[in-house]
């Protein structure tokens, strides 16, 4: 696999680092809680999931998500770091056996927005889906109607908008990308 160094973790994905064009996603570790923090009580990030003053977690409440992180092997969440900019930001991705298809999240700190990292992140994180789970037919996303530059990050990362299935629930979006980055009707 082109980019991708690997180590044995759960389900027999393999991942160490995945590396990207310009960006390397590795997983998560608790070292990284205090940058997550930081990224996610920043209401500049946030405000396009609902929460403009940020989350407003404590370092108590990351420890506990982290913990819950690692009895949920579905879930995958990489920090997003660049050789001289440092940490970026987070991805994640979580598998859905059921229903073949992996949801996508990415956020970035403000001071990297505008670079190209996004694309390439999340173009990174697709292939790593595709190239790690077989069973996982279509990555997808829910970009907010009011974030026009999250719609087209999405765009230049192949996904496009599909009716919401229903067992999702109610949301506002649902932007999708199959395993063979093309609408199949």
């Amino acid at each position: 696999m082109t980019g991708m160094e690997r180590d044995r973790t759960a389900r027999d994905v393999y991942v160490h680092k995945i590396l990207g064009e310009k960006v390397m996603l590795r997983p998560t570790t608790q070292a990284d809680l205090p940058m997550l923090l930081t990224l996610w009580n920043d209401g500049r990030v946030m405000r396009w999931v609902g929460f403009p003053d940020g989350l407003g977690y404590d370092l108590a409440r990351m420890n506990a998500w982290y913990d819950r992180l690692q009895t949920q092997p579905h879930r995958h969440h990489f920090i997003v770091h660049h050789p001289t900019l440092g940490f970026c930001g987070e991805t994640y991705y979580s598998a859905d056996f059921t229903h073949h298809r992996a949801g996508l999240d990415i956020k970035l700190i403000p001071e990297v927005q505008g670079r190209g990292l996004a694309t390439d992140t999340l173009n990174t994180l697709i292939a790593h889906v595709f190239a790690v789970e077989p069973e996982i037919h279509a990555v997808w996303a829910e970009p907010s109607a009011v974030n026009a530059a999250a719609r087209a990050l999405y765009t230049r990362c192949g996904l496009v908008p599909k009716p919401r299935p229903a067992e999702l629930g109610e949301g506002e979006a649902y932007w999708e990308r199959n395993r063979q980055g093309k609408d199949v009707k």
